[in-house]
C-alpha cells in the first residue's frame, strides 16, 4: 500500500486528495493508497476528512510525515520553505516529495538546499485552480485534462518520476516536463500577470469618487476581468515576490502597450487603435483555437466560446444581429 501525505488542506490539496480517492482501485495507475493529510489550521483538515479527500487526519505535521512514501506540499508558496525544513528530518530514505506551488525555480533551489540526499524532490504545478479558496471549493474533477507541470532535478531517481507520472494519471491530468527558470518565465504572462492586472483594475475602478455610481454600470465584462481578483490574496502576494524578475519583466511590457494605446488615443490614430484590437483578437482566436483544452476550474470562461456573447473586443470579423421587423 502507498501512503501520501499532503501537507496543506486548501483548494488544491483537498482536491488532489479527492482525485486520488475516487480513482477505482482495479484501476488506479498507483494501486491501493491510503491517504494522510495535514493542516496548520486543524478546521481545515476535517474539511477535507469529511469531504472524503483523506483517509486519516494528522494532529501534528510529525504525525503526517511518518511512514509517508509520497510527500505532497500543497501550501503557499512563501510557506513551502518552512514546511521543507520541518520535514526534512522526518522523512525515511527513498521518499519522494513535490510541491503544487505555482513559481518553481525558487522552491527548487530551497528544496536542493534543505532536503536529505536520501529523498528525491520533483517540483510540481497544476495548471488549474478557482478564484475562491480552502477545502470547501474543492473538486474531484479540478485536475481533468489539466496540464501538469513538473521540474525535476538531475540526480532524481527514474522510479521517482515515474510515481509522479502516475500520481498525474490518476488525478486525471497531463504531464508536462518543463525547465523551472522557462516555467517561471511563461507561467509569469499567462497566469500571473492576469490576476495582477485584473487587480489593478479592480482597485482602479473603486477607488474612483463615483465608484458608487459606476457600481450598478459594472457588468459581464467588468466582472469576467476582474475574476481573478476575487483569489487568495496571500496567494497572489506569495507567487509575485517568488517570481519578481520574470513578472516585472511582463509588466514593463504591458505598460509598454498602455502607453502605446494612450499615444494612439491622443493623437485620434484609429488605424492604429483598429490594428491593436485586431491583433488581439486574432491572439486570442488562435489560442482559443489551437489549445487542446481550456484551464479547467473556468467554467464561466469555457462558455463564452459556446454562446454568442459580446467580447472585450466586440464582434470583430462578425455580422450584426438582424434587427426585428
Amino acid at each position: 500500500m502507498l501512503q501520501i501525505t499532503i501537507v496543506g488542506m486548501g483548494l488544491i490539496g483537498t482536491s488532489i486528495g479527492m482525485a486520488l480517492r475516487s480513482a477505482a482501485e482495479g484501476q488506479s495507475p498507483l494501486g491501493k493508497i491510503t491517504v494522510t493529510g495535514y493542516d496548520s489550521q486543524a478546521r481545515h483538515t476535517a474539511d477535507a476528512r469529511g469531504r472524503l479527500a483523506i483517509d486519516r487526519e494528522a494532529r501534528t505535521i510529525e504525525e503526517a510525515i511518518r511512514g509517508a512514501q509520497l510527500v505532497i506540499i500543497a501550501t503557499p508558496v512563501q510557506a513551502v520553505e518552512a514546511i521543507l525544513r520541518q520535514i526534512a528530518p522526518l522523512l525515511a530514505p527513498g521518499t519522494v516529495v513535490t510541491d503544487v506551488a505555482s513559481t518553481k525555480a525558487q522552491v527548487i533551489e530551497w528544496a536542493r538546499t534543505i532536503l536529505p540526499t536520501t529523498v528525491d524532490f520533483i517540483g510540481g504545478h497544476p495548471m488549474a485552480g478557482r478564484e475562491k479558496s480552502g477545502p470547501s471549493a474543492a473538486s474531484p474533477d479540478l485536475f481533468q485534462n489539466a496540464i501538469y507541470c513538473i521540474t525535476m532535478a538531475p540526480q532524481a531517481r527514474p522510479e521517482s518520476l515515474a510515481l509522479i507520472e502516475r500520481m498525474i494519471d490518476q488525478i486525471g491530468a497531463k504531464l508536462y516536463l518543463i525547465d523551472a527558470a522557462e516555467h517561471d518565465a511563461y507561467v509569469a504572462g499567462v497566469s500571473h500577470l492576469p490576476f495582477l492586472l485584473a487587480a489593478v483594475l479592480a482597485d482602479v475602478a473603486s477607488r474612483s469618487p463615483a465608484w458608487k455610481e459606476m457600481m450598478p454600470l459594472a457588468a459581464s465584462g467588468f466582472r469576467d476581468m476582474t475574476r481573478l481578483a476575487s483569489g487568495d490574496a496571500a496567494m497572489h502576494r506569495d507567487i509575485c515576490m517568488t517570481n519578481r524578475e520574470a513578472l516585472t519583466r511582463w509588466i514593463n511590457e504591458a505598460i509598454t502597450r498602455l502607453v502605446d494605446v494612450r499615444e494612439q488615443l491622443a493623437d485620434q490614430d484609429e488605424s492604429a487603435l483598429l490594428t491593436f484590437f485586431e491583433q488581439a483578437h486574432g491572439a486570442r482566436e488562435e489560442w482559443l483555437t489551437a489549445r487542446p483544452n481550456l484551464r479547467p476550474g473556468e467554467a464561466e470562461f469555457e462558455s463564452v466560446g459556446k454562446v454568442e456573447t459580446p467580447s472585450l473586443f466586440g464582434r470583430i470579423g462578425r455580422r450584426p444581429p438582424e434587427r426585428r421587423k
